[in-house]
């Protein structure tokens, strides 16, 4: 007998960064050469004190059951690290959720305060899984499309035209995934008057933080006057620690905004592995010169990148400001999917349709630069351009 699934997956779609990582490994697997510049996981292996930390607590016995929020050394060291860096004084313990990866904690966010029917804004183009989540929780996606030729600029002008009784909830990606854009003070402060003048909670993803080029700087939204009672801020381990497999991330915000996250979080994945956790602790109060390297090669990939795509007709690539990627236009009788197929099949580079990070990223790809070495990524883009010259 045919069981039917719940009404409320009928609008979900699988990832479209997943789908690409799914093609690259099947055809791997058949023998092909495949360059992946789909997913956003750093190529890199984990830094070798981390691993070392993981092992070590893995061997003193770590492997038992843990409270739901987390070690208490770990929310003391996210305590310092946000202090340090992101200007966050908070309460260690009750203002960080320890969640295994920043996606369950992103879900959990959603989920702990969006209903049917409560309109949730989203900046766009903007990450592939938000979209999913909110229709997850029975919540109205409303999209707000920002303009590649006004630089993706946030204005408050722009997002108020969108807010309607229903709207309960922004989420914003600083620096944004895909388009590399990173929010200037002035475009967080129209955030925050928005929030603050509709009552609104903000969830902001800032997994790629230590990912900023040039001159630009990352302002930690939750840190702006007003913003702490009403913001959840997402981090994650996965880039700038290279811990993807590990599924380590965090919630950061008021501990009464974070309570019905917990709820959830005890019925569902109930705890982070512990070992996990001191691995975790050492990641961000260990050596830190990793990054710097990582962010250099990035900035200099996105320099020769930008200069190899914008050499073919019909292709306009920004230098993103930040995060780990280049976001190209193309135009050409085709969909950004159609072209996607096109470049695996008949190059073997894997890169993501631009329509999965929402309507307004149609026309565009996005193409990773950590997921491969730097020379196949250079190599991968060759192909590409190779075979944009020709259609």
């Amino acid at each position: 007998m045919e069981r039917r699934r719940a009404s409320r997956l009928d609008k979900v779609e699988p990832p479209a960064t997943i789908a690409a990582g799914e093609r690259a490994r099947q055809l791997s697997r058949q023998g092909r050469d495949i360059i992946d510049l789909g997913q956003s996981s750093p190529h890199h292996v984990t830094p070798e004190h981390i691993i070392e930390a993981g092992v070590k607590a893995l061997r003193d016995g770590m492997t038992n059951i843990e409270s739901p929020r987390g070690l208490p050394e770990f929310r003391e060291a996210m305590a310092e690290k946000l202090a340090r860096h992101n200007g966050l004084d908070i309460n260690p313990g009750g203002d960080v959720l320890v969640t295994p990866g920043s996606k369950q904690g992103l879900y959990y966010s959603v989920n702990a305060f969006i209903g049917e029917g409560d309109e949730v804004l989203l900046i766009e183009p903007t990450w592939v899984s938000f979209r999913q989540q909110v229709q997850l929780s029975q919540g109205i996606p409303v999209a707000v499309p920002l303009s590649e030729e006004e630089e993706y600029a946030i204005t408050y002008e722009g997002l108020r035209r969108y807010i309607t009784p229903r709207t309960k909830a922004m989420v914003i990606n600083n620096p944004n995934n895909p388009t590399g854009r990173v929010y200037t003070l002035t475009e967080l402060e129209a955030v925050a008057r928005l929030a603050t003048e509709n009552n609104l909670l903000v969830i902001c993803d800032e997994t790629y933080e230590y990912f900023i080029y040039g001159s630009n700087k990352h302002h930690t939204l939750a840190a702006l006057p007003g913003m702490w009672e009403r913001t959840l801020t997402s981090y994650t381990f996965t880039k700038s620690y290279s811990m993807a497999g590990w599924r380590l991330g965090c919630i950061v915000g008021p501990e009464a905004l974070l309570e019905p996250l917990v709820q959830i979080h005890e019925h569902t994945a109930s705890f982070v592995s512990p070992f996990i956790q001191m691995a975790g602790i050492a990641a961000v109060t260990g050596p830190q010169d990793h990054i710097e390297d990582w962010r250099a090669e990035c900035a200099g990939l996105a320099t020769a990148v930008v200069d190899m795509l914008n050499a073919v007709d019909g292709v306009h690539c920004p230098l993103p400001q930040g995060a780990t990627f280049v976001f190209p236009r193309f135009s050409m009788e085709r969909t950004s999917v159609e072209l996607a197929g096109l470049l695996v099949e008949s190059q073997g580079v894997v890169i993501t349709p631009g329509i999965g990070f929402g309507e307004s990223g149609e026309g565009h790809v996005r193409i990773a630069l950590m997921r491969s070495p730097a020379e196949r990524v250079r190599e991968g883009v060759e192909r590409i351009a190779t075979a944009l010259e020709t259609l």
